[in-house]
């Protein structure tokens, strides 16, 4: 029988058209004007980055731009990208990890088809507002790499209350050191939900790794397959302080 403030659950199987004649004349003018439109456009990109990095703004402020991932709000929208182990704005456009403080979620979005490899992808609210990630695509750490930048699996997810969420088709890979997916709650009141169809794979480390705290209100986590290559190695491991919450694992897939 398990502890009253300990319960653990591993599997381990685990455009255009001409209209009229244009002068010569009228075209150099025209290509002039086009050339002077984008020398002010890459002069406002530039200064806009200038800016926002000396003012040391947060990744997770409105209308923040960085070339592969696109910041509203609290949302972060990603296609594809190699990341750095650093974290947001570090080392824009490829960082690995995003941080805010928000009471309301703060959302991760990998579009389909686009592959985040490099040292894979990390978000973390310390607000009560928790984390919701959405991956159709791939995210990926590459061999040779150890994140360690708001975790050290291919995607890590750490909230501080509130809903702690994964959904989406996608893949999620570790072809380096550390786990596949890492989901950690940290404190307040706040449950985790993850329901992983893609594949995660992790080479030398867990598959996927569940945490959370005493004042957790529960767990639910269901995958497609699950591979921890390296022997003694956890495909699914689950771990709850909550005296209150459930706890349930489903594997649709091997392990």
């Amino acid at each position: 029988m398990p502890s009253p403030h300990y319960r653990r659950l591993k599997l381990a199987l685990i455009s255009g058209t001409a209209l009229g004649e244009v002068s010569e004349n009228s075209c150099s003018i025209s290509k002039r004007r086009r050339g002077l439109r984008s020398q002010v456009s890459a002069l406002a990109l530039r200064s806009a980055i200038g800016v926002a990095a000396a003012a040391g703004v947060s990744l997770l402020a409105p209308a923040a731009a960085w070339a592969d991932c696109i910041v509203g709000g609290v949302v972060v929208q990603c296609t594809s990208a190699s990341t750095t182990d650093t974290t947001a704005p570090a080392n824009p456009p490829a960082d690995r990890h995003y941080t805010g403080v928000s009471a309301t979620p703060a959302g991760l979005v990998v579009q389909t088809g686009a592959t985040v490899s490099g040292h894979g992808l990390a978000m973390t609210n310390t607000g009560a507002g928790g984390v919701t990630i959405t991956n159709d695509g791939a995210i990926v750490v590459d061999a040779g790499n150890t994140p360690t930048a708001g975790g050290t699996a291919a995607l890590s997810a750490t909230a501080a209350g509130g809903l702690l969420a994964y959904t989406g088709s996608g893949d999620i890979t570790n072809n380096g050191a550390g786990n596949g997916f890492d989901a950690t709650q940290t404190g307040g009141a706040g449950s985790i939900d993850l329901n992983i169809s893609g594949n995660v794979f992790a080479a030398r480390g867990e598959g996927v790794v569940v945490r959370d705290v005493a004042t957790s209100t529960g767990v639910s986590v269901t995958t497609g397959a699950v591979t921890a290559l390296t022997a003694g190695r956890d495909g699914i491991d689950v771990q709850t302080q909550s005296l209150t919450g459930d706890v349930t694992a489903v594997a649709n897939g091997d392990l």
